[in-house]
This record gives C-alpha cells, sequence and structure tokens, in this order.
C-alpha cells in the first residue's frame, strides 16, 4: 500500500520477513539504531509470524518500523491474549515527519479488540510519546530470595543451544512451562530462541536434581535468574540453592514467583525499560506485584 507523508511516498509493508532485499534493509536499520541482527535468527527459522513488522519502505528502504508480537500469557491458570510492540525505529533522515505515528497508529487500529491489551517497553528518551496514543505507564515488581549455595553443583550442567540435543531439551522443557511463576508465557519458541541463541547463549543451565532449564546469570553475591522451565514444581528455594555458586548470596528473580515464595518486593526501577500498557491488564500487576517475565521482552 502506498501513502504519502509529509510530501514523500512510502510503502508500507509488514511480514515480509520472506523477502531477502527487504529483511536485509530492516536488519541494517535495526543495526543503525539499536546495534541489532536479526539474521542469524531468521537463518535458524525462529523468525514466525510471531514477529511482525509494520514498515514504512522509501525508495526501496525501510526507514521506520514498529513490530508486533502477539502474546500468549497464563496468569493464575487464566489464558491471556496480549499484543507486545516492540524494535520502534525510524531513520535518522526522516525523523520528526510522523512516520512513527502513523505506524503506531495503524498497529493499535488493526489491533483494535483482538487482544486483551497491548503493552511495551519504553527507553528514558522515548517515555514523553506512548501517552499520546492512550498508554499509561504501569509500575512492574521485582522479587530477590535470599539464597545459600548447596555443597557441590554437580547436577548441573551448561547447555549450548547449537547442539541439536541440548536445544531438544530446552525446548521440551519450556513448553511444559515454568511452574513456579504467577505470570508465564508460552507458545513462543522463536522468542526464546532469540534470547537463548542470542545473548542468553552462554547462561541456560540444566538442573538434573529437579529436571529444570534454568537461564541465569552471575556477578559477585547475586545470582539474575531469568526463568525457569520444566521440573515438578517443587520449592523454589531448592532450585536456587542448587543454582547457586558458593558466592551467590541473593537471586534478584526475572518472574514474579507465585504466593508462598519467600522473596522481598520492590518497585522495578529501570528507566531504558518503563513498562507501558493499553487496555486491561493495568490492575492485574498491581493486584499481584507482577512484572511481565523478563525472557518475554521483543
Amino acid at each position: 500500500m502506498e501513502i504519502t507523508l509529509d510530501g514523500s511516498r512510502f510503502d508500507y509493508r509488514t511480514c515480509y520477513q520472506e523477502e531477502p532485499g527487504l529483511r536485509e534493509s530492516f536488519n541494517a536499520l535495526a543495526g543503525k539504531v539499536f546495534g541489532l541482527d536479526f539474521e542469524p535468527w531468521h537463518r535458524a527459522g525462529y523468525w514466525t509470524d510471531r514477529y511482525r513488522p509494520n514498515s514504512l519502505v522509501y525508495e526501496g528502504r525501510v526507514v521506520a518500523n514498529v513490530s508486533v508480537s502477539p502474546m500468549d500469557l497464563r496468569c493464575m491458570g487464566k489464558e491471556l491474549h496480549y499484543l507486545q510492540i516492540g524494535t520502534v525505529m525510524c531513520d535518522p533522515e526522516f525523523r520528526g515527519r510522523g512516520l512513527i505515528h502513523f505506524l503506531m497508529a495503524r498497529v493499535l487500529t488493526d489491533w483494535a479488540g483482538k487482544c486483551h491489551g497491548i503493552y511495551l517497553f519504553a527507553n528514558r528518551d522515548t517515555q514523553e510519546f506512548y501517552p499520546r496514543f492512550g498508554f499509561e505507564k504501569v509500575r512492574e515488581f521485582r522479587h530477590t530470595a535470599q539464597v545459600q549455595a548447596l555443597p557441590g553443583r554437580s547436577q548441573v550442567c551448561r547447555l549450548i543451544p547449537e547442539l541439536s540435543q541440548d536445544k531438544s531439551l530446552i525446548l521440551s522443557h519450556y513448553q511444559k512451562g515454568n511452574p513456579h511463576a504467577l505470570l508465564s508465557w508460552e507458545h513462543n519458541p522463536g522468542l526464546l530462541f532469540f534470547h537463548c541463541g542470542g545473548v542468553m547463549r552462554e547462561h541456560i543451565y540444566y538442573v538434573g536434581s529437579h529436571d529444570t532449564v534454568a537461564v541465569v546469570e552471575y556477578d559477585g553475591e547475586t545470582m539474575y535468574c531469568h526463568d525457569l522451565f520444566g521440573g515438578s514444581g517443587r520449592d523454589l528455594g531448592e532450585i536456587l540453592s542448587a543454582l547457586a555458586r558458593p558466592e551467590t548470596e541473593k537471586a534478584v528473580l526475572g518472574f514474579t514467583p507465585r504466593a508462598g515464595a519467600s522473596c522481598s518486593v520492590r518497585p522495578l526501577m529501570d528507566r531504558d525499560s518503563t513498562l507501558f500498557m493499553l487496555g486491561n491488564g493495568k490492575e492485574l500487576l498491581k493486584r499481584y506485584s507482577c512484572r511481565f517475565p523478563l525472557l518475554s521482552h521483543t
């Protein structure tokens, strides 16, 4: 579809990831704006319709984009269907001409009434922009548990997602979900491997004693447990202790634990990843002191 904005003609394109020329142009813009490269993800076969670019193309070049990701969530056994907006970007040459405003308005019109709500994570430079479309800033909460390492970690081994057997193990456990999470995400292995095949690829572990796949980073006395998949749902503290290193004293969770977990709860303060929501869902996060699982971010 051809449109005219600020005196220039653009083609509006969506879901074009199988077109090499446009995909290359999209990657070039993502690299310029965010330092991202989606090509390895595409080559691995994980770029599906769960990640849909909506772009304006000028003379064959992607110059502005708003991507959307349909998200299946589960809270207290209830299925929720949301839309997450991400990779909002515009070539510096075309900024200030209303391109992102057009794309946001188009996405919100296309998805009106088709999901429980729409959300995104804004950095500090864009937080004044999204309220123009009715988005409200919503506070998330971070849960931290005190941890004492168990003697030895013989049943904890690192997984390598490029190995077929490890990839199969990661996928099968992701499909079982996180039994410790109040709010979990489902049916999106592509997004899982965007993280686990990218920045998290060296931080994936298997806990044999609990039959659990864990995505965990270590920083001195702090262990960042981003997500847990599979297992029997036994005591969360036992799994964290099994994952802890001798120097570990606390675990910061990238998900909201179920009731009964011994955690301190604090508002999540991250000005470069502030949650904005449109539609339903705001009260849910407030009522249960929730956060969207960290690995579910696009």
